[in-house]
Formats: C-alpha cells, sequence, structure tokens
C-alpha cells in the first residue's frame, strides 16, 4: 500500500494506492507550505485523512511531494510528521517541483515549472534538480502566478485603469470597494490568498483586450525572470504544472514564444500521472 501525497498552498491532495494498484482512494485537505502553516494544521490535515482511510495507517511507502520541501530543514519536518501518522512506512519527501519532474519528464532534461497559487521553475537533468531559480515569494516575486495575476488586476483597478464595465462586475462579484480591499491587503491575514482567488477573473475576462494584455504580460515576465537562471533555457522543454499554467495555457504558450522558451507539457496538476507512476511500480 502506498500513499502518494501533493502539498501547494491552497490544496493537499492524497491518493492512496492498494496492494498491486487495484483501487485508489482519494481525499484533499487544506494546504501545507511548512515555511508558513502551523504543525497543529499539518497534523489536522493528515489526522483527516487518516480518519477517513484508517486503513492507511499500515502503509508501508509515502512519497509527499510539497510547496516549500525544497530545504533540508522542511524535509527533516515533514518527514517526522507524517512518520507520526504512518509508523510502519518509508517517507520520502520531495519538492513540489519534483512532483512535476517525476510526473513529466520521462527521465529527460527539461525546465519544469509551477503556475499555481505561486510560481516557480528548476531545471531537471532526468535524475535530479540541478539548479532551482531563486524564489522571492508574493511580494518580489512569484510572476505569472495566481496571486501576481491578482495583484496586477487590483493594481489597475485601484489606480482607475480598469474598463468601467469590469470595474463594476469585480465590484459586484468579489464585493470589493477601494477600502474593503485595503483592508484585505493590509489588515487581514493570508493577503497572497485573496489576491489569488481574483485570478479566474481574469481568466473570465480574456476576451478584454486590457485583461488579456496583462495576463499576458504576467507569464512574459515569469519566462523573462526564470530562464535567466538556466544556461540552456531556450534549447530545452518547459514543462508546467499547475492550475493558472492550465487554465491559462493559450495565453502562456504565446508569452512562452514571446520569450523564446518551448512548452512540452501543461498539466493542472502532477498527482494523477504520479499516481500512474505509483501503480507501475515506480
Amino acid at each position: 500500500m502506498e500513499i502518494i501525497i501533493d502539498a501547494g498552498a491552497t490544496k493537499t491532495a492524497f491518493i492512496l494506492l492498494y496492494d498491486r494498484g487495484q483501487e485508489q482512494g482519494g481525499f484533499t485537505g487544506a494546504g501545507i507550505n511548512p515555511n508558513y502553516t502551523e504543525t497543529s494544521e499539518i497534523l489536522r490535515v493528515f489526522a483527516r485523512f487518516v480518519k477517513q482511510y484508517p486503513e492507511s495507517a499500515h502503509t508501508d511507502r509515502v512519497r509527499y511531494y510539497g510547496a516549500g520541501c525544497a530545504s533540508d530543514a522542511n524535509k527533516q519536518r515533514m518527514t517526522e510528521l507524517i512518520s507520526s501518522f504512518f509508523p510502519l512506512a518509508e517517507v520520502y519527501v520531495y519538492s513540489d517541483l519534483m512532483a512535476v519532474c517525476h510526473a513529466l519528464s520521462s527521465g529527460k532534461r527539461s525546465i519544469v515549472g509551477i503556475l499555481g497559487t505561486g510560481a516557480a521553475s528548476c531545471l531537471y537533468d532526468g535524475e535530479k534538480i540541478v539548479t532551482i531559480a531563486p524564489s522571492l515569494g508574493y511580494m518580489l516575486g512569484d510572476e505569472g502566478s495566481g496571486t501576481n495575476l491578482g495583484k496586477r488586476l487590483l493594481t489597475v483597478y485601484l489606480t482607475g485603469m480598469l474598463d468601467a464595465g469590469l470595474r463594476v462586475q469585480l465590484e459586484t462579484e468579489h464585493r470589493l470597494s477601494r477600502q474593503s480591499v485595503i483592508d484585505r491587503l493590509y489588515r487581514q491575514p493570508s493577503p497572497n490568498a485573496f489576491m489569488a482567488s481574483l485570478a479566474p477573473f481574469v481568466r473570465q475576462h480574456l476576451d478584454d483586450a486590457g485583461m488579456y494584455a496583462l495576463a499576458l504580460q504576467a507569464f512574459e515576465d515569469f519566462f523573462a525572470s526564470q530562464k535567466y537562471h538556466f544556461a540552456d533555457a531556450e534549447m530545452l522543454d518547459w514543462n508546467l504544472s499547475g492550475s493558472v499554467a492550465y487554465h491559462f495555457q493559450d495565453v502562456v504558450r504565446e508569452a512562452a514564444a514571446r520569450q523564446h522558451c518551448c512548452i512540452g507539457e501543461i498539466v493542472d496538476a502532477p498527482l494523477p500521472k504520479l499516481a500512474g507512476a505509483g501503480r507501475r511500480g515506480v
């Protein structure tokens, strides 16, 4: 029995693979990032999974792919927490980027990226991650992420540059005003989640020239800022995962072409492909 976990800032998805891959159970909980998430909340997510699948306590293998797990310290922390729930299991903790590497790169050298609530990329040599582009988070970086798209939308809204019709729709659908936006950004917790929640509005209005230009520039900025860190960025395929990459993929492909980057595969989430690999014994 094996458990494969894909943990991002917004949600944590579990798949339980039974012996010989004949059956599988799925579960989704709150997001986990050990840089920000309290231990009590992490334990709560795992406790809910085990409660739904009590047989999982006897699993012999856990593969955890998570946001914030590039550092050895966070890998060790997550290994210890996971082992407390699955004491019989071999536990493997990887970064969320490695999930995309394992799912999409098929052992080939490529550049792998995530465009979801946040953004990240790395150079994968077919076996290991060689280089990770520096991550500056949503305040200083994360170009092309859901948070970044929301930030750009709020900027044009607050500066009065948003089309009047779209402004009314945005205020109505999200119950926004200038004061409420300031309050959400500067006085309430998780301003990144608030900004990311506005990305679907951009997606829904890509037929508007201004919205399309906003998204295109965000993704061009992603490729421009990330490829700087990879010497052969324009020679390799870029494999991408994440809800933003998937739902904006036509714009992402245009932005990549403008930056002379070649897109390989784009998926919403790597977990289904990781589960397939698990059934094959990978």
